[in-house]
């Protein structure tokens, strides 16, 4: 079972959101709050975002490094970059906070997203799971590294995302959206569920990921990297 977007309550050990105010368990603070968290990881990139520039302008032939260990920028890659994919950021947060305002709904960001082609060399992401043969969960901060340095690009096909409770075999899906996607349902009585897809560019049926514990309060963060399509012949 994976565990996604989560840490450990400085006061009673037990998971909480990176993003919680408050541990749902014990009620201790776990400041800073989402608001907060996202203007200080906004700010983070985009001042890497200004280094890279920076660097790239004084030293012409020199690739800037950027926020992974040892990376250095595709091709294309500038600061506009940092500031257009702030807003997935913003919307992290406020999908965190609208989970804290609403405990009866079960909440989801799906960010899909695909190779460009363009290599990263230093960016070794380590996807979180396999989803089928079609896809690999990745984290928020390798597809946000992947995206603002054109290494990954947002998917720009229809995804349809599907949830299975384990315990009565009954499956939920949504309906298929392109890009970004703050989803919700009511049905938040789930103590485990298991995360799936729908890529019909890429394959003929569900292609399942991992189950993951369900704590109310939380937005989980769902980063599907979609494989390119195995061609025959």
């Amino acid at each position: 079972m994976v565990e996604l977007a989560r840490a450990q309550c400085r006061s009673c050990g037990m998971p909480v959101s990176w993003f919680a105010r408050a541990c749902p368990h014990c009620h201790a603070s776990n400041q800073p709050n989402p608001v907060a968290t996202s203007i200080a990881l906004l700010a983070v990139i985009l001042i890497a975002g200004a280094v890279a520039l920076g660097v790239k302008f004084f030293h012409a032939g020199e690739r800037a490094r950027t926020a992974a260990p040892g990376a250095q920028p595709a091709p294309g890659s500038t600061a506009d970059n940092t500031a257009e994919f702030g807003w997935i950021v913003k919307a992290m947060a406020e999908c965190e906070e609208e989970a804290k305002q609403k405990l009866d709904t079960l909440h989801f960001l799906i960010v899909p997203v695909t190779a460009t082609g363009h290599p990263l060399p230093g960016w070794s992401p380590v996807p979180i799971s396999d989803v089928g043969a079609s896809a690999k969960l990745l984290t928020s901060t390798d597809a946000l590294i992947g995206l603002r340095n054109g290494a990954l690009e947002l998917y720009a096909k229809p995804v349809t995302f599907v949830i299975s409770d384990p315990a009565s075999k009954t499956i939920y899906k949504w309906k298929p959206v392109v890009g970004v996607a703050a989803l919700g349902t009511k049905e938040s009585s789930f103590e485990k569920i298991r995360l799936g897809f729908e890529l019909p560019d890429v394959a003929g049926d569900i292609e399942w990921g991992p189950t993951i514990a369900v704590s109310k309060g939380t937005c989980y963060w769902i980063n599907p990297l979609v494989l390119a399509p195995t061609r025959s012949g």
